[in-house]
């Protein structure tokens, strides 16, 4: 059956100003929703708690819509069209892996505002009114959707479909998603679903790059997230990192907040970096 988002029950801090009231950082693995008997129940279980915070802090921030960034593995996008941003603007919004489905609620309107202004900023994403999202979406929205009350604007990165977009390319669209929250007067949440290392389909897919993964963390403790967004795309590759291109949609809408993020958690599952950041 359907999940349908239902009234949060957290109470709402004092309104905010307009923008992006907080970020996320998350992971989308199929094991995190499949729980091998292979992998740490305890860790899973840590990142299912990170999506939930997402949809608390929602509430608590008293935001009038969620973006959620995430990417597209060759699912809606491959040789017919590969657009290097799509704004999801129908409604519902609906997401599936296997016969796990999830379906949000979505403001049309808020939307095509992003779309306005996106396109204000030199930017010109597609838009799409008829897709069924993938598992980078639907997995942490399994989570995030029974406790959520406002709409989904789900932002979809190529990802992995050369020539891919830079991630400073990523950093500066959050930047720009940022300037249309507050232009516009409203109060957003932003969460983004990838990584961290994995080499899917690869001989290395045993063997993510967790030394990199740490280092990527500190850079974002230490509130440097320009470190992240100055490697190019061999070094994303090489690393197991293409993934991150989403991370920096939000770290860039959040860069103007000061400090460093909050490492929830973070799991090596022997094939993926799990985490659960927040800034």
């Amino acid at each position: 059956m359907p999940q349908m988002a239902t009234q949060a029950t957290t109470t709402p801090a004092k309104r905010g100003a307009p923008g992006v009231a907080f970020g996320f950082c998350v992971s989308h693995a199929p094991q995190i929703l499949l729980r091998p008997k292979a992998e740490d129940p305890a860790e899973i279980d840590k990142v299912h708690e990170g999506y939930r915070m997402v949809a608390r802090r929602a509430a608590q921030q008293d935001v009038d819509a969620l973006c959620i960034v995430a990417l597209d593995h060759l699912h809606n996008h491959f040789l017919n069209l590969v657009p290097q941003f799509t704004i999801f603007t129908g409604s519902p919004v609906v997401a599936q892996f296997n016969r796990t489905r999830v379906e949000c609620g979505a403001d049309p309107g808020i939307a095509n505002s992003l779309i306005d202004g996106l396109l204000a900023q030199d930017f010109d994403p597609a838009f799409s009114q008829n897709e069924v999202l993938d598992h980078s979406f639907m997995i942490p929205l399994h989570d995030i959707a029974p406790e959520l009350s406002v709409p989904v604007v789900p932002i979809i990165v190529n990802a992995y479909v050369p020539p891919q977009p830079s991630i400073d390319r990523c950093f500066r669209l959050g930047q720009a998603v940022a300037r249309w929250a507050t232009d516009s007067g409203l109060r957003v949440g932003i969460v983004s679903s990838g990584g961290m290392s994995h080499y899917p389909g690869t001989k290395q897919f045993h063997n993510p790059d967790v030394a990199s993964d740490h280092r990527v963390l500190d850079w974002l403790r230490a509130g440097e997230p320009e470190r992240l967004v100055r490697l190019d795309a061999a070094t994303l590759d090489t690393m197991g990192m293409v993934e991150m291109r989403t991370w920096a949609v939000s770290l860039g809408a959040r860069s103007g907040h000061g400090g460093g993020a909050t490492v929830h958690s973070y799991w090596d599952s022997g094939h993926c970096g799990y985490a659960i950041v927040e800034f």
